[in-house]
């Protein structure tokens, strides 16, 4: 009980936050809705008596007119109510959809990585449904007031009246609460099959890539397959519901018949005796009726606000993973200064440690090139820099400070990375670049320069504010993968932040364009931190210091020179690698 409050609460508290209007034309509906129920079950009673009567035709119609100015009063009002909560309605839903995508945003990847979290996030994406649920208490509330108002009309009938009623009442609420019980359970198997259900619909329809690799290969058939095997198992479990639903509509159609027959019956028998007049008949019956209705679509309504208050709280617990955005402002830090102490991280799910007891310290301004066969944990150290994940061990600081205690605002400004995995959005260029409406064009092309960019976006149609897709508009442009890198370096700079960090970002670009991205990199970043990772060491050796990754842990660390003079692990990759490249004719 406390916990079916404690979600009506919650979910006004969540509406009334977001769109309070609804709520303003929503709740005098329910009072509307029982009004017209007791208009129809007394003005019948009204009108038999008088046609009975010895009443003039001029009051009849004055009774029907009175009728019919109420009724339209009612209904209108009704009306205009509905179709406003209907307009605050859509604007909820908007607005906690974009709530719920702000939430996801704030959550460290390591949640958004958990399958679990996934099914929540999707179950909690039909929080927009507690509109919905407002109209199932509204529902609910109306129920009970049509009750309230024709109970006094029923208070003379018999006790057996009552005992109908809530024969066929015990029946819906064992039903209803078994039917909560089973979608308690079967929730988490519908959000799991939907969810591997939109990414193969993704993938079939709007991914260009998998079009490319299912065409090319044939591939149409097994993957057809996959859609198929999908939409079976979400079959199986809506036609084992709907088996369940369709037995407990029989059960409640009989009992629902032979309540009917037994109140006629016994209204009939009043009748015959004389206790009650024929227009007594009509208005008993139709306030049983309307009573019994009434009660079972509050047992129904209950059931269905459950189902919704489980969503509200998925919500409210997403809308709780995210950070505090509290903590230490840059204002705390007394300088730039990195370092890992003690630093071991194993994946959730995982007892293999990735980074094993990492000490490392990176100066203020200071140029560190991490290298180390593919798996070594160069890139999860990177990753832990950047608030992805909390260390499994020991802790990140900058300026002495913990990483986790500096809010999320402030740690975004001093730090920026471009990854491997980069992604550019369909939007122009030069929000690519400046990740703002407003491009400032001067701006835009003179970091757009420093990555040899500019020469190819002063040739777009639209200059820099040219769409990188043609998803928006046939006149947008795809770049290339070399030159969707630059791009992203050239976000990274011109965001300006003390630490940068390059994550493998120019994998796709030649030995001479990389060369030249990173003299012009290590040239703009002068006063900066700066950390990358590269497979190709020659990047190396314009750096401060190297640290050389093996299974995990720090084996070699020190200047390019130093490590070419110990003759470990570093210097014999580096020759190796100089010796192919000059093998393939490299300069």
């Amino acid at each position: 009980m406390m916990k079916n409050l404690h979600g009506i609460l919650l979910i006004f508290k969540t509406i009334h936050k977001y769109e309070p209007f609804y709520i303003v034309c929503s709740a005098p509906q329910a009072i509307l809705t029982a009004v017209q129920a007791m208009l129809a079950a007394y003005f019948p009673k009204l009108f038999i008596e008088q046609l009975l009567g010895d009443v003039s035709h001029p009051d009849i119609v004055k009774t029907i007119l009175l009728y019919a100015a109420i009724l339209l009063l009612v209904t209108t009002v009704n009306l205009f109510l509905k179709n406003r909560a209907a307009f605050f309605a859509d604007e909820f839903a908007k607005k906690i959809r974009e709530t719920t995508g702000r939430y996801t945003m704030d959550l460290p990847v390591e949640v958004m990585e958990n399958p679990d979290f996934h099914d929540k996030l999707y179950m909690a994406n039909h929080v927009n449904e507690i509109i919905s649920a407002v109209t199932v208490l509204q529902s609910i509330f109306s129920a009970l007031f049509t009750v309230a108002g024709l109970a006094a009309i029923v208070a003379k009938l018999d006790f057996v009246f009552v005992l109908l009623i809530g024969g066929v009442l015990a029946v819906k609420a064992v039903f209803v609460y078994l039917m909560q019980k089973r979608l308690e359970k079967q929730r988490i198997s519908y959000a799991q099959n939907d969810r591997v259900g939109n990414y193969l619909m993704g993938v079939a329809y709007s991914d260009k890539g998998a079009a490319k690799e299912l065409r090319l290969n044939g591939l149409e058939a097994w993957f057809m397959g996959k859609i198929h095997g999908y939409r079976e198992e979400m079959l199986g479990l809506q036609y084992g519901d709907f088996k369940r639903y369709a037995l407990f509509e029989i059960l409640l159609s009989v009992a629902m018949t032979i309540q009917t027959f037994c109140i006629l019956w016994l209204l009939s028998l009043g009748y015959i005796d004389g206790a009650i007049t024929i227009a007594d008949f009509t208005m008993y019956f139709s306030a049983v009726t309307v009573i019994s209705s009434s009660l079972s679509n509050v047992i129904e309504k209950a059931g269905e606000y459950n189902r919704m208050r489980l969503s509200m709280s998925d919500f409210d617990s997403i809308s709780t993973m995210g950070e505090a955005g509290m903590g230490k402002s840059t204002e705390d830090l007394k300088d730039r200064t990195i370092r890992f102490e003690n630093v071991s991280f194993a994946y959730p799910g995982s007892e293999r440690f990735c980074l094993e007891n990492v000490n490392l310290e990176i100066g203020e301004n200071e140029k560190l090139a991490v290298v180390g066969e593919n798996g070594a944990g160069k890139s999860t150290l990177i990753k832990l820099l950047c608030r992805f994940y909390h260390p499994t061990k020991g802790r990140i600081t900058v300026g002495g400070v913990d990483i986790w205690e500096i809010s999320k605002e402030a740690y975004n400004e001093i730090i920026s990375a471009v990854f491997q995995d980069y992604i550019n959005f369909s939007f122009s260029v030069g929000e690519n670049v400046t990740m703002h409406e407003a491009v400032p064009e001067e701006e835009t092309l003179a970091v757009l320069a420093k990555v040899g960019l500019a020469e190819k976006v002063s040739r777009l149609p639209q200059g820099v504010h040219t769409f990188m897709s043609r998803k928006f508009t046939g006149k947008g442009t795809d770049l290339s993968g070399g030159e969707g890198q630059k791009l992203a370096i050239a976000r990274a700079l011109y965001k300006n932040t003390p630490i940068v960090i390059l994550d493998e970002p120019t994998a796709s670009l030649d030995p001479k364009a990389e060369n030249e991205i990173y003299e012009n990199f290590f040239r703009m970043a002068r006063d900066r931190t700066a950390i990358f990772i590269s497979h190709r060491l020659a990047a190396s050796t314009i750096a401060n210091h190297i640290a050389v990754f093996v299974e995990g842990k720090i084996v070699e660390y020190g200047t390019h020179e130093q490590l070419m003079e110990l003759g470990g692990i570093y210097a014999d990759m580096f020759r190796k690698q100089g010796q192919v490249y000059l093998e393939q004719g490299g300069d």
